[in-house]
């Protein structure tokens, strides 16, 4: 683009220093924020060389580039751009001037950003007093432009005017009379002045605003550094004001952006819905298994059940049948049936508008699968949908953790688009009973989170993020780490590389099974079971794509939300067993209240009957975390109240049988005196 600078020779700065600021102070107040930027330039400097990387510095408004020196001895190259001809040819001069003598090579091209090559990044950039002279729209292009030319972890130093006021303030400067004119003006006036000859429009930030710019383009602010105080003689003075978070006064700005490296993490993700199909007229029923399995293929002739030959075939009852064949050879808690519905494979291919643009998903489901775990003898079927994802972001996971809950779609393998929701309705209905006491949990396993090697370090370093993971918060950058900490107490591990922890109905297990640690664990597990068994038992070699396989998660998980679903499904019927009944109805009062307390001493057995054993230790934190105990408490205090009235309800019969006998006695001893006297 063609632009001059309406300040020729930054004589409207000049002005502003002789009239309203002390000289050398103006000088060292600058040059001590300049010293802060080239601290954290050299620091990154430093780790790139060492990596054996070119460190690139763009100088975008380079102006006359009377920062090339400043930064030469940092930058390896240097690129300048410089929309005002006058300004470019200086430019060029001390480009020339500074590579030969620092020999750091320095170009400077004529053009603001769309002049620089497509695809280039560069690990620092400067952009020293442009952003306060374009227009409001221009800024905000300008920081996003800035953000996508910065390579991952590069910084931006990003200097400007500044106000201490909640909101910017907009003014026009120029000449009057051989004077310095300057004048507030509204946001519309100043954008009309950019471009006007002799009018140097102004925009003092408020840090909030921008901020908030450099936010939405994906920076993160690392520093802020006010100076050129009005009313300061020193930079001692800076330094005080700035400790102190003190912006009043200072004309200027300093902001330290960086952009944050991409996180990358492989994961598998478990959606549950765990429901009653209990009839409330016939209580249990353990004996319609096989008319279960009928509805299930009549509405999926497809399905795949894992006692049918071709089961072993696919890798979830594969997986499913190695692992609890190791972690529960005698049997797992409750009976059950799965069944693999084939109808279902899933995709995302989303895109996302930011504001930068719009841009495609750089992930996509690798794998899914959805199964469904049915629990005849206790009227309790669970459905779970699986995805398996390769190289997603911390935000893509947040995005996964609200799938469930805001009706999202996914693309299926027969091109339609559906939600999780809509999956466990269609799943559900295939059964052709009443769905009841729906709950559902989130199971997030983390595979290879970022480049961490190391359990520890993720736990110490990453708690807001792992927060984030779990709830599905997307401002999880901005919650204080000691929330985030509360909200992680809940944890259970058994090894140096896995961690489970969960809060309310989610769950996040961090587990490097590729880690080095694993690696160890593994080879001592081989050498074991070498020498006593012969070989290793392929639990420790297989790869699972369904979270929570590996360390008996997800069978723990199944356990605890059969235990909540039997629990809610009790609290919510135990109103139907204080109604009374009147002759022929006490007898069924009795009977349908015994059943409903064997099912609660049942129910009670089976989750006070947990083993202390690892997987014992497994279920006490997801039940803790699922908040169950109180629901357990209610139900003792259910059953108490149920043995009083079933007391109660015999005593009444054991009164009518006696006030029976009585009246029958009396009858017949009133029909022998009148044989008597006949």
């Amino acid at each position: 683009m063609t632009y001059t600078y309406p300040d020729k020779n930054d004589r409207l700065t000049c002005e502003l220093i002789e009239r309203e600021f002390d000289g050398v102070y103006w000088g060292k107040s600058e040059e001590l924020v300049l010293g802060q930027a080239l601290e954290k330039a050299k620091s990154l400097s430093d780790a790139r060389r060492k990596a054996g990387q070119k460190v690139q510095l763009l100088d975008l408004g380079c102006g006359m580039g009377r920062l090339f020196q400043t930064f030469a001895g940092i930058a390896d190259e240097i690129t300048g751009a410089e929309p005002d001809p006058g300004r470019f040819a200086g430019a060029e001069k001390e480009a020339h001037r500074v590579s030969d003598e620092t020999g750091t090579p320095v170009t400077v091209l004529n053009g603001d950003a769309s002049a620089l090559p497509d695809g280039k990044q560069f690990d620092l950039i400067l952009s020293s007093h442009v952003m306060q002279h374009i227009t409001c729209r221009m800024a905000e292009d300008l920081i996003k432009t800035m953000a996508e030319k910065l390579r991952p972890d590069g910084l931006l130093i990003l200097t400007t005017t500044f106000t201490d006021s909640s909101e910017d303030r907009f003014s026009g400067e120029g000449w009057k009379d051989g004077q310095r004119w300057s004048q507030y003006v509204s946001r519309e006036e100043f954008d009309s002045l950019f471009g006007c000859e002799g009018m140097l429009p102004v925009r003092m930030f408020s840090s909030q605003s921008l901020c908030t710019l450099a936010e939405n383009a994906g920076l993160e602010l690392i520093q802020t550094s006010r100076y050129h105080y009005q009313n300061h003689h020193s930079a001692e003075e800076d330094v005080e004001a700035n400790l102190s978070g003190d912006g009043r006064g200072a004309r200027d700005a300093m902001y330290l952006f960086r952009k944050p490296r991409q996180r990358l993490m492989d994961g598998n993700i478990n959606y549950y819905f765990s429901f009653s199909i209990f009839d409330e007229e016939t209580g249990l029923r353990t004996d319609d298994e096989g008319e279960l399995r009928s509805s299930i293929r009549k509405t999926f002739p497809d399905a795949v059940f894992d006692d049918d030959p071709e089961a072993l075939e696919e890798p979830l009852f594969q997986q499913l049948k190695i692992g609890q064949d190791f972690l529960h050879g005698g049997g797992l808690p409750f009976h059950c049936f799965r069944v693999l519905l084939k109808n279902y494979q899933l995709s995302i291919g989303l895109e996302t508008k930011s504001s930068a643009g719009v841009r495609k998903k750089a992930f996509d489901v690798r794998s899914s699968s959805v199964f469904m775990t049915v629990f005849p003898e206790s009227d309790t079927v669970q459905v779970c949908v699986c995805l398996s994802v390769k190289d997603a972001s911390p935000d893509d996971y947040v995005y996964f953790r609200h799938v469930q809950g805001n009706g999202a779609k996914l693309h299926n393998q027969d091109g339609r688009m559906i939600s999780v929701r809509e999956i466990f309705q269609e799943v559900s209905s295939s059964l052709n009973r009443k769905v009841t006491d729906v709950a559902e949990t989130y199971l997030l396993e983390i595979r290879q989170f970022d480049r961490y090697t190391r359990l520890e370090d993720i736990l110490e370093k990453e708690k807001t993020l792992i927060y984030g993971l779990m709830t599905g918060d997307e401002g999880w950058r901005h919650v204080p780490e000691h929330l985030a900490e509360e909200r992680l107490i809940n944890q259970w591990g058994s090894r140096d590389f896995v961690r489970l922890i969960s809060f309310g109905a989610n769950s996040v297990v961090i587990n490097l099974a590729d880690s080095s640690r694993a690696e160890h664990y593994r080879a001592g597990r081989m050498d074991f079971d070498h020498t006593y068994y012969g070989e290793m038992n392929p639990y420790f070699s297989m790869d699972s794509q369904i979270a929570g396989v590996n360390h008996g998660i997800l069978f723990s998980a199944e356990l605890v939300m059969v235990i909540k679903t039997i629990c809610n499904r009790i609290l919510r019927r135990q109103a139907n067993y204080y109604s009374g009944g009147q002759g022929n109805k006490l007898r069924k009062e009795i009977r349908k209240i015994k059943a409903y307390r064997g099912e609660l001493i049942t129910t009670l057995n089976r989750v006070e009957n947990l083993s202390i054993s690892e997987i014992g230790e497994l279920e006490r934190v997801l039940l803790i975390s699922q908040q169950i105990d109180p629901l357990i408490e209610k139900i003792k205090y259910l059953l108490e109240l149920l043995e009083s009235e079933l007391d109660l309800l015999y005593q009444t019969s054991t009164n009518r049988m006696a006030s029976f006998l009585t009246v029958l006695g009396l009858v017949l001893a009133g029909w022998q005196v009148i044989l008597a006297i006949m």
